[in-house]
């Protein structure tokens, strides 16, 4: 595992997140596949990154980085408790930094910057561009565990804050199943099977971070709850 700072950010790398290069055959062969592999890497550090500062900005300590297979998270603490108006704007941060730079790199690409680069350099801009802008897009939608699911739950706390887990779990359910469906029936069966992993996997961690009742100790001491940090994986 490498791990590195990034402004103060630990950030490590797993070493499946080697597996991403096997999504660019049939696309791409030779060094290209190492160009498509690092623009994912760059494109997935820079979508956590936006997490992690965001987070950090507004009080979290400590704030980590970790990718691997398929992806990356951010996983980050508090001292204080950060309400779900800041919480949906952590969540949303890292799609946000993608889509922004993928825009840039296009707009730029229009201006004439890149022209007279190498075949090499464009199959990386290429790839960082589908990586940063089109996968950040489809991040927003409303799955758990995927930063729309986040966002939903976030947006729901602010509104009937007992009630916004069950909810952003049954809707993330649906719009799973919504989706794997359309996927599917335009056949594209890979993405039909990675949205409904996804889905049961949020499911399943939705039921298992809900509070259970705890019984009454004889004398009752005042205790802050334990909480585990959020996770917003890509």
């Amino acid at each position: 595992m490498l791990r590195f700072p990034l402004f103060g950010v630990p950030v490590s790398i797993h070493w499946s997140f080697l597996f991403v290069a096997v999504f660019g055959l049939g696309v791409y062969s030779g060094w290209e596949i190492a160009a498509w592999t690092g623009a994912v890497l760059v494109a997935v550090l820079l979508h956590e990154s936006g997490h992690a500062f965001t987070a950090r900005a507004f009080g979290a300590s400590p704030v980590s980085i970790t990718l691997f297979a398929l992806g990356g998270y951010t996983s980050w603490g508090s001292p204080r408790r950060i309400g779900p108006g800041r919480q949906f704007i952590i969540s949303a941060a890292g799609s946000a930094v993608g889509i922004a730079a993928g825009l840039g790199v296009i707009g730029l690409s229009r201006a004439g910057v890149f022209d007279g680069l190498p075949d090499l350099a464009f199959a990386f801009l290429r790839s960082f561009v589908w990586a940063g802008l089109v996968w950040g897009i489809l991040n927003w939608i409303p799955i758990l565990p995927l930063d729309g699911g986040h966002m939903l739950q976030h947006g729901l706390e602010m509104v009937t804050p007992t009630k916004a887990a069950p909810i952003a779990r049954w809707v993330s359910v649906a719009t799973g199943v919504a989706v794997a469906g359309a996927a599917f029936y335009y056949g594209e069966t890979f993405l039909a099977i990675f949205v409904a992993m996804i889905t049961f996997m949020g499911f399943r961690q939705g039921r298992t971070d809900e509070p259970k009742p705890r019984p009454k100790p004889e004398r009752q001491i005042e205790q802050p709850p334990d909480q585990e940090p959020p996770v917003f994986p890509i």
